[in-house]
């Protein structure tokens, strides 16, 4: 008889297989994966607050706060005090952060379509709309 949880096995299989991937890709490029993810996300939204951050890319707030001081070190970003809120910061990137993530993304964007290649466009589809029903 089958294990009525084989699916959630296959899961976490895949999710570290993938994870493993992700983490070697990043690597390569000389950062954290947290650092790359800070990066994207700021990429694609231009600001965030700390807060929104901890909530995209799913940093503990403490961990946060010590990828947001190395970035900073790095000229990647740029920490502002929000002038309505002065508990709130605002992170924005900085030229050296922009110029990371554009050189970077693109390779680490078709490394990972190596693997999403696999399969068909449909099933790709496929695969995210069941996840999503399982995620929620």
């Amino acid at each position: 008889m089958k294990s009525p949880l084989k699916t959630i096995t296959i899961l976490f299989r895949a999710q570290s297989a993938i994870e493993s991937l992700i983490k070697a890709d990043i690597k390569q490029y000389g950062m954290s994966v947290s650092e790359f993810a800070v990066l994207e996300a700021l990429y694609h939204k231009q600001v965030l607050t700390v807060t929104e951050l901890v909530e995209k890319v799913l940093i503990a707030p403490s961990s946060m706060s010590y990828v947001l001081d190395q970035m900073s070190l790095k000229e990647w970003i740029l920490r502002t005090q929000d002038s309505q809120d002065k508990r709130a910061f605002q992170i924005t990137l900085l030229p050296k952060g922009l110029h990371q993530i554009t050189t970077i993304y693109p390779m680490h964007e078709a490394n990972m379509r190596k693997r999403l290649n696999r399969l068909t466009r449909e099933e790709e589809m496929q695969l995210q709309e069941l996840l999503k029903r399982i995620g929620k």
